[in-house]
């Protein structure tokens, strides 16, 4: 890593508290799925997409192409999201929007499996893509509202929500301006 970039202390602080609050909108997401509860699910959605704008801001990485690239998807798929609510009104729109947020979200989590060898990351990572696509699959098949589906994905999102939990202890444990390990 170069030592004349300048990331103080600070800015770890910022980028993990995206961690933490992506968190809580992991969590709520996950629940308000289960309870059918729309509105818990937007702000869920809405609190995920500010953590995962905080935490991509402030990523510190080797190459700047890497954060680019996580950076803008994230950013794109907040302005989907902003389409669907103050123009579209199209529920495909909202689908782009979260597929975007989580291909970023994928690259951060990646990044800390690389450098820090958190299990968790990895899991995390690789189930984002398998997420978007089976979520695809089951709106084209317009399949989401069966009770086998809605229980299959409840299971899913907790799970998922569970290892985000590990991972966020993990990084709040992990010292301040860790360097990468790889």
């Amino acid at each position: 890593m170069d030592t004349d970039v300048y990331y103080p202390k600070s800015y770890d602080i910022i980028y993990r508290s995206g961690y933490v609050i992506g968190f809580i909108g992991i969590a709520l997401f996950a629940f308000s799925y289960i309870y059918s509860d729309i509105r818990g699910f937007y702000y869920g959605i809405s609190i995920f997409y500010a953590g995962s704008l905080i935490s991509s801001s402030f990523l510190l990485v080797w190459k700047k192409e890497i954060k680019i690239f996580i950076l803008s998807c994230v950013i794109l798929g907040i302005l989907f999201a902003g389409g669907y609510v103050f123009v579209f009104k199209n529920p495909e729109i909202l689908i782009i929007s979260i597929g975007f947020v989580l291909a970023g979200v994928a690259g951060l989590y990646g990044k800390e499996a690389h450098c820090f060898h958190f299990i968790e990351g990895w899991i995390l990572m690789w189930s984002f893509p398998v997420l978007i696509f089976s979520n695809l699959l089951i709106y084209g098949l317009n399949a989401e509202n069966y009770s086998i589906i809605r229980i299959v994905f409840s299971v899913i999102y907790v799970a998922t929500a569970l290892t985000a939990f590990s991972f966020l202890i993990k990084k709040l444990r992990q010292p301040l301006m860790q360097f990468c390990q790889n």
